[in-house]
């Protein structure tokens, strides 16, 4: 999960338009290989750590 949490809060930290906060902004993950009905949905949380989006 280390790795997935440093990819997720890498991404929300990136000039992004707006300037959200990283704590807002949603990463979406693809697993290849894997059938899902939808990507993870994660976030960087305060302490940063990917944290899932409920919904």
């Amino acid at each position: 999960m280390t790795a997935v949490s440093q990819l997720v809060c890498t991404a929300a930290h990136a000039d992004l338009p707006g300037d959200p906060p990283a704590t807002g902004v949603d990463v979406r993950f693809h697993e290849a290989g894997v059938q899902y009905d939808r990507p993870w949905t994660l976030r960087c949380g305060a302490g940063g750590n990917a944290t899932p989006v409920a919904g």
